[in-house]
């Protein structure tokens, strides 16, 4: 029986550290994906305006 468990806590660990693996890339793409996101949305409306350019 010991075996099983400790297969099984191998398996919650590894499940675990993939979870944590795809937030973490998950969170670093936010920035990029709301930029994405912003410049859909303009394209979509019409407007070609861009928040990164300055005004003059």
């Amino acid at each position: 029986m010991e075996h099983a468990s400790t297969s099984s806590a191998l398996a919650i660990f590894g499940f675990l550290g993939l979870v944590i693996t795809l937030a973490a890339a998950l969170l670093r793409q936010l920035p990029d994906l709301f930029s994405a996101w912003r410049e859909a949305r303009s394209a979509l409306h019409g407007g070609d305006s861009d928040d990164s350019t300055p005004a003059t």
